[in-house]
């Protein structure tokens, strides 16, 4: 991939999630009013996760940039008359006038992580090599709550790719427990080590010349 395509991907991508948080900001806001805010965060995570993951085509449509407004608000009440929230039904209507259905997931993303924000929680990313029983989830939640000094909403992801223990994402930081991430900063300090030995002995060649 070109240096000029990796600059074009991340102004798109900058660009949406900059899309997600207005429009997050704004359905989080109307939803508060009526005192609906859970509601509604919880069946935007449960329109993307069962609805959109499990249905591409009905994803794809309602991002298409040439399907009119009125033929996607005729979609949206066949598909979720009468079984979603009032609040966000009427949300994603107006999302689909101005076309901004393609941010759907951007908006849901920061649509959950301000709805943690405001209830003092933050959301945790756990990749483990194999799934977590009850038991194992509640302690690691107990344990995460108590670095973080905050309730923790935890997302758990598993990769057999991972050599054991976890990764943990906060945000933006990763913080990698597992043996895998332990290798490659053991690998990196190596060999930080052996670059400054091989300055330090050709600075003293240097010197005895």
């Amino acid at each position: 991939m070109s240096e000029q395509t990796n600059k074009i991907a991340t102004v798109f991508d900058s660009e949406e999630q900059h899309v997600g948080e207005v429009y997050a900001r704004a359905l989080l806001s109307t939803a508060a009013k009526n005192g609906q805010v859970d509601t509604v965060v919880d069946e935007l995570e449960s329109l993307v996760r069962d609805v959109l993951d499990r249905n591409p085509k009905l994803e794809a449509a309602l991002a298409n940039p040439k399907m009119q407004a009125e033929d996607k608000w005729a979609l949206l009440d066949r598909v979720f008359g009468g079984k979603m929230n009032g609040t966000l039904l009427t949300f994603l209507k107006i999302v689909a006038r101005r076309y901004r259905l393609n941010a759907i997931r951007a908006i849901q993303e920061s649509a959950s992580k301000l709805r943690d924000e405001l209830a003092g929680r933050i959301q945790v990313e756990v990749t483990v090599s194999k799934p977590l029983d009850a038991a194992a989830e509640q302690a690691l939640v107990a344990k995460l709550q108590g670095l973080f000094k905050k309730d923790v909403r935890l997302q758990t992801k598993v990769n057999p790719a991972i050599l054991g223990g976890l990764v943990v994402r906060v945000g933006d930081t990763v913080y990698d427990g597992s043996v895998d991430g332990q290798l490659r900063l053991l690998r990196k300090s190596v060999g930080q080590r052996a670059e400054n030995a091989l300055r330090s002995v050709a600075g003293s060649l240097v010197q005895s010349s």
